[in-house]
């Protein structure tokens, strides 16, 4: 990292919001960083039900919501740690519209 400001540095940052409110972890705790915990525990497991154990179960019953692996995963794309890999905002707002529309088809929201 290069530790100048950009609109990459906004985009890790976005991520890590959106990590803290689909796991509902601080960005650090016990001195290790959420990011680094959350993409050790994801590369350790092969399948998606470690996706279910972390999110935050207040949200809802996390294999009834649609859409809540996918803005995970934008999360995780957003925290990469090359700044050149990470897509940018307009991306994001793109697919936050389309996995709210997906959302919508649902009796349980994504917000």
């Amino acid at each position: 990292m290069s530790q100048q400001l950009s609109e990459k540095s906004d985009v890790y940052s976005f991520g890590v919001a959106l990590l803290e409110l689909i796991t509902a972890r601080a960005p650090i705790e016990r001195g290790k960083h959420m990011v680094r915990l959350v993409a050790e525990t994801i590369y350790d497991l092969k399948d998606n039900t470690i996706l279910y154990q972390l999110i935050d179960l207040r949200i809802g019953p996390a294999s009834k919501l649609k859409g809540v692996d996918k803005l995970f995963t934008l999360a995780m794309r957003r925290v990469n740690q090359s700044g050149d890999e990470r897509p940018s905002m307009g991306e994001a707002v793109k697919e936050i519209e389309g996995i709210l529309e997906l959302a919508s088809l649902n009796k349980y929201t994504v917000y």
